[in-house]
């Protein structure tokens, strides 16, 4: 896996979003700027009860039903919360809406499938990856029309708008089609109105499982892919270099202490997959989250 430059985030931080000064100004400035002297936050959002903007109609990663949140990303957050002292609620948010929630502040973090990118970079904060992911097909399983990347032509492709796939380019004659949700574009694959869904790959594995025993059973086309390589990551609102610390220390230690269980929880189907193999297909090294956090001093 290529990884990119090691990037000075902390000083990009504080050039662009605060004014040069001199050093005799300089504790004033961090201080307006919301850091102390030390650099760490004033006072940290990472306490009781916090709100945490997911993605509540994704099996495998965050499923909202019967009043209980269920899946990898509830499992971290519920880790995060143990260890850093806070009190995880989810609530759902929309892909194209993800950046807006912390920007207005209407949420504490944003753990939804949400893939780390320079250009959401420039609006919020990251720390990960906590996963990593190519991206893929799900189709029925009785459809047997694509089995090479030349087949995407000329088919209709379901995916979700503000999504790293609505954007990835697909084969000329692709038909895109945008959801809100990649529930309403599963239920679509399934009634014929398109012929596959588009997004990460181990997000589609997850409707796999949920739709294992259904009456129009789905899979993920084998070796058929598109776009970036896609890592996840907990997003936080800018400027608040001490969370984003204790959240960086946390993950690095849940991917070594509990990841593996959790994913072999949560995602079976995806375990099926790839036996033998899906630990070094999908888990970060805990080395990555130094190089693709924010907070990287």
């Amino acid at each position: 896996m290529t990884r990119p430059p090691h990037r000075p985030h902390s000083l990009r931080s504080f050039g662009h979003r605060c004014a040069r000064v001199t050093a005799v100004a300089l504790l004033f400035t961090v201080t307006a700027c919301g850091w102390t002297a030390d650099g760490s936050d004033e006072g940290s959002s990472l306490t009781g009860t916090i709100y945490i903007g997911g993605k509540n109609d994704q099996p495998g990663f965050n499923l909202h039903s019967g009043h209980t949140d269920r899946g990898f990303e509830v499992d971290l957050a519920a880790y995060l919360g143990k260890q850093i002292g806070f009190t995880p609620r989810f609530h759902d948010v929309v892909s194209a809406e993800r950046e807006q929630e912390l920007v207005d502040k209407s949420s504490t973090l944003v753990i939804g499938t949400y893939s780390i990118t320079p250009k959401r970079d420039e609006q919020v904060d990251f720390v990960g990856p906590y996963f990593v992911t190519k991206q893929g097909f799900l189709v029925r399983e009785d459809y047997q029309d694509i089995k090479t990347e030349q087949d995407v032509a000329n088919k209709v492709i379901c995916t979700v708008e503000g999504s790293t796939s609505a954007i990835a380019a697909l084969p000329d004659g692709t038909t895109p089609h945008t959801e809100s949700d990649y529930s309403t574009c599963v239920r679509k694959v399934q009634q014929g109105d398109v012929h596959a869904v588009f997004t990460d790959e181990a997000l589609l594995y997850g409707f796999v499982e949920q739709q294992k025993n259904s009456k129009v059973p789905v899979k993920v086309v084998p070796d058929v892919s598109f776009g970036n390589i896609n890592r996840y990551g907990i997003a936080l609102q800018e400027n608040r270099p001490g969370d984003c610390h204790k959240l960086r220390d946390a993950l690095r230690d849940y991917l070594t202490e509990e990841w593996a269980s959790d994913v072999k929880a949560q995602l079976p189907a995806l375990i099926a997959a790839y036996p033998g193999d899906w630990e070094n297909r999908f888990r970060p090294d805990p080395q990555d989250v130094n190089t693709y956090s924010s907070c990287t001093q």
